[in-house]
């Protein structure tokens, strides 16, 4: 199961569409694959994909479901054939010179966008189960300006690892599909990306689900010692169901899209994960994990997003006057 570089792949690509192009415009008109007709006029463009194969039934898209579930189950073989090529010592957790090198390419080119954001030691903490718009609420409805941090995800490190042909390989699965087999490499660089960040003292926003408070105090903690003076948390809570149907929509658009020729595929995560993350108290261990860090933050919010065609609502906040004005919702916002 060896990987094929992708910097390689992507030249080969590019020269054989130069080539192709070129020898496509040299065809007399008329010829079956030319670009004009035998009276010369351009020839109409080929229907695309969506135009001719329609997106996946209810029936399919439930069937292509268990489908990836059953394949991913049986995929541990392929993420320990990746690991074993990629990796130089017994413990199999130092990466080969080859997998750093492609790694560097990652992280050079997600932490570009950090070029222009200030150096102000601000971090939010933005954290919400998968699918409750985090990025629409501090964008709409908290008052951020995305363009004064530096965002870090690791679902987006899972994305360029799948760009980069650095995940497993599995037959019957788009890209995207298999992402959840690069979990522990994604988390690798969006460390690396914060480590970066921190050491100029940018501001950053970490993008997470938040399913664990241990982690979200060890990331608070580590922000301190950076010498982050104001640290803000955003939670955006919706429903374990409501996350379901939202992931299972994404995959499906997803997938779509890959079927007709475009993307990577959606990102698949099993519901049976998302319903584990229930809590009879707070309704998701992410959001009691939200309540037990509230005590080390500078300012919190949480926001409802559960109705889909319904703003999302601030629900509670922090009541320091100063950070009260700063988490102040938008009119619309309000209950």
């Amino acid at each position: 199961m060896e990987l094929p570089k992708a910097t390689e792949r992507l030249e080969r690509g590019a020269v054989g569409r130069i080539e192709l192009g070129d020898r496509l415009k040299n065809l007399p008109p008329g010829h079956p694959s030319a670009p004009r007709d035998e009276h010369g006029a351009p020839r109409p463009p080929a229907p695309r994909l969506t135009d001719l194969e329609p997106p996946l039934s209810d029936a399919a898209y439930a069937a292509r479901r268990g489908e990836v579930a059953k394949i991913l189950r049986q995929a541990h073989g392929a993420l320990r054939a990746v690991v074993e090529k990629q990796t130089v010592n017994p413990d199999k957790d130092i990466w080969s010179d080859d997998r750093i090198a492609r790694q560097d390419e990652i992280v050079r080119k997600l932490y570009s966008a950090a070029a222009s954001v200030p150096c102000e030691g601000k971090a939010i903490i933005a954290g919400g189960l998968g699918g409750s718009g985090k990025t629409t609420v501090l964008r709409e409805h908290a008052g951020v300006d995305l363009s004064k941090y530096f965002t870090i995800n690791p679902d987006q490190c899972k994305e360029e690892l799948a760009h980069h042909g650095m995940l497993p390989r599995i037959a019957g699965l788009s890209p995207m599909e298999t992402s959840s087999l690069g979990h522990e490499e994604s988390s690798y660089l969006a460390r690396r990306l914060a480590l970066l960040a921190y050491a100029e003292g940018r501001n950053v926003i970490w993008d997470i689900t938040m399913s664990r408070p241990d982690s979200a105090t060890a990331r608070i903690k580590e922000l301190r010692d950076a010498d982050y003076e104001h640290i803000e948390g955003i939670f955006v809570d919706i429903p374990i169901e409501t996350s379901v149907a939202r992931s299972e929509a994404r995959h499906r658009r997803g997938h779509d899209l890959y079927l007709a020729g475009e993307g990577l595929g959606g990102r698949y995560v099993p519901a049976e994960l998302i319903r584990s993350q229930a809590d009879a108290e707070y309704g998701s261990i992410n959001r009691r994990a939200f309540e037990e860090v509230k005590p080390l933050l500078d300012a919190w919010a949480i926001y409802d997003n559960s109705a889909d065609g319904r703003p999302p609502v601030i629900v509670d906040r922090s009541t320091d006057d100063t950070d009260k004005r700063r988490l102040e919702p938008r009119p619309w916002a309000t209950r």
